[in-house]
């Protein structure tokens, strides 16, 4: 006969035990194993193999690679045990693998001779649940996966005049872990490590380099801004009750006691400047009350007549006797270079108050340190509010790698503004100018003089209990500015400030683009990326052992859940958006680049 030949890898599989599981109950045998026959079956398929058999409790295989007969015999193992995990420890159903590699006689569907028969007796050789190799086969496959193996030695087999060399398969970490701590060394494939390494490294790469071209577009729509918002406006802090405002109101002219012979003031919003007649008796008073330090919330723009002369003359006066008496008197707003006096005569910081998405009226920051040009002056001062919590702790601030430090952690240069849980105390204006404010409001504390004129100087805030009218809906003013300087201090006082990360990257559109600050938001971005990819991966490898894909993305997706609400959490604002969307392109990354079954 002309008979047909050809080298095989064949896998051999029976069932332990198969005789008493048949005798305690046969019905619920044939559905196990039949069951256990299609996982099985479809596993081979799977590794590019062909079931050539399957009598009674026995099922033969045939493979054309002895790495894939391997691989497929880990797998099958592994998704047999989880399955047995579910079963009575009695009806579980183990089976033993032999795997040789040998010449074989093809005749139709069916293979012949003794390369059948080895693979036959090995699996006889093979533990409960194991998988036992032929010489053939471990010099194929020694160098090309990541598993152990226990040689047994030269077995002498059933109808077989040659001994046999047999290894024992070991993929299971516990029984690689036992066989190093007996002295052993169990021989893993370096080189497929290395290469499934860099299957990994080849995902973050491309998740890098993805979210590199495509987070600009993100960053545009400020979604990284979004989550920072999120992350610092739910707060309401105690109040500190350090600071104390004066506010002047609408109609403060007609309150205000004039001394005999002296002309009333005029309203407030029609000259202001005529005003600075009466802050220097102010700050007088408030000495007498034991004010720590003053800060007036306006801007002091230059005298044009010789009656707002006057007026700045007479502030400027009250200033040079505040510093003889050591009071800090602090200005606030743009600095005057045509009115230089009064700067010269206080200590001044810029306020700044700033919105980044305009439509969400809640949300604001101060800069504590600003470096603009404004009216032609260099501005690299605290701005005003650090200023009067500086003046009142007796500190000097100084800049820090851009930050402020006064004592402790440094101010970051955004300060995202958190709120007391109740207004500050608010005396009028004409109370304190005529001397008639109780003074235990202003002993040792902060005053804060600023304008409480809703058409000009108000702004929404994230919380009603910080609202001067907190009952009333209709109201949609919030607080006057000088109000948000007082919880900036007070925000200070109490240590709560978020530590900032620039990690908004987008795609520089000129020269000036590539700044230390551009390059620092898109170094964040690759760190977040990478680290990501690393949590994931480390979910990935350890899931993957149950051999359930749809069981591995949803754990991945899962702890990508968890890094992002365990970040939104901590005191560091991070743009949750990026590590948002790095999971999602790593786990569809994944999907793309298939995985290297190591078998370990």
């Amino acid at each position: 006969m002309d008979l047909q030949r050809k080298l095989a890898a064949i896998l051999s599989a029976d069932v332990k035990g198969y005789s008493r599981l048949m005798g305690d109950d046969e019905e619920a045998t044939v559905r196990t194993i039949t069951e256990y026959r299609q996982v099985m079956g479809a596993l081979i398929r799977d590794h590019r193999g062909r079931v050539v058999d399957s009598p009674g409790d026995n099922l033969m295989a045939e493979f054309s690679s002895a790495v894939d007969a391997v691989q497929c015999a880990t797998e099958i193992q592994t998704a047999l045990a989880v399955k047995n995990a579910d079963l009575p420890e009695h009806r579980r159903m183990v089976f033993r693998i032999g795997i040789n590699i040998g010449d074989v006689i093809v005749e139709g569907d069916a293979i012949y001779g003794d390369g059948v028969n080895i693979a036959a007796r090995l699996e006889s050789l093979a533990d409960p649940g194991g998988i036992c190799i032929s010489g053939t086969a471990y010099d194929q496959v020694r160098r090309k996966l990541g598993v152990g193996y226990d040689f047994m030695g030269e077995q002498q087999v059933k109808n077989i005049a040659e001994p046999v060399r047999a290894y024992r398969v070991l993929w299971r970490e516990e029984d690689l872990q036992k066989w190093v701590r007996t002295g052993r060394r169990a021989k893993r494939d370096l080189q497929v490590r290395k290469g499934l390494k860099n299957r990994w490294v080849k995902r973050t790469i491309v998740t890098s380099l993805l979210m590199i071209v495509l987070m600009p577009l993100a960053n545009h729509l400020k979604l990284n801004l979004l989550t920072k918002i999120w992350q610092c406006r739910l707060t309401l802090l105690p109040n500190s009750m350090d600071v104390t405002v004066v506010t002047i109101e609408k109609d403060e002219d007609r309150k205000m006691q004039m001394a005999d012979g002296k002309e009333s003031p005029p309203s407030f919003t029609k000259d202001p400047k005529l005003w600075r007649r009466y802050h220097s008796r102010v700050i007088r008073n408030l000495y007498a009350m034991g004010a720590a330090s003053v800060g007036f919330d306006f801007w002091f723009s230059p005298p044009y007549d010789d009656a707002t002369r006057e007026a700045s003359r007479q502030f400027i006066q009250g200033l040079e006797w505040a510093k003889q008496k050591k009071l800090p008197v602090i200005v606030g707003q743009f600095q005057n270079i045509q009115d230089a006096e009064i700067y010269e005569q206080a200590t001044w910081g810029y306020i700044s108050v700033h919105r980044d998405i305009t439509w969400i009226h809640e949300v604001m920051y101060l800069l504590s340190w600003d470096r603009l040009d404004l009216s032609g002056i260099r501005v690299e001062k605290p701005s005003f509010f650090v200023q009067v919590l500086a003046a009142k702790l007796g500190l000097n601030p100084r800049i820090e790698n851009g930050n402020v430090r006064l004592i402790g952690k440094p101010v970051p240069g955004r300060l995202w503004m958190a709120f007391a849980n109740t207004p500050f105390d608010k005396v009028p204006y004409h109370e304190v100018y005529s001397g008639t404010a109780d003074k235990t409001r202003f002993a040792g504390k902060m005053v804060l003089i600023g304008l409480s004129l809703t058409d000009t100087d108000y702004f929404r805030v994230p919380y009603s209990p910080t609202d001067f009218t907190p009952g009333d809906a209709k109201d949609g003013y919030g607080m006057p500015g000088v109000f948000l300087f007082a919880n900036a201090i007070n925000q200070i006082v109490n240590g709560y400030y978020h530590i900032e990360i620039n990690d908004e990257w987008s795609w520089p559109t000129d020269a000036q683009s590539f700044s230390m600050v551009h390059l620092e938001g898109l170094l964040f971005l690759v760190l977040e990326t990478i680290l990501t990819c690393l949590l994931l991966a480390l979910v990935y490898v350890l899931t993957d052992r149950k051999g359930n894909r749809k069981l591995t993305y949803a754990s991945m997706a899962m702890a990508a859940m968890f890094l992002i609400i365990g970040l939104a959490v901590t005191p560091i604002l991070f743009g949750l958006a990026n590590f948002l969307f790095a999971s999602i392109l790593f786990i569809i990354v994944c999907m793309r680049i298939k995985p290297v079954q190591s078998g370990g």
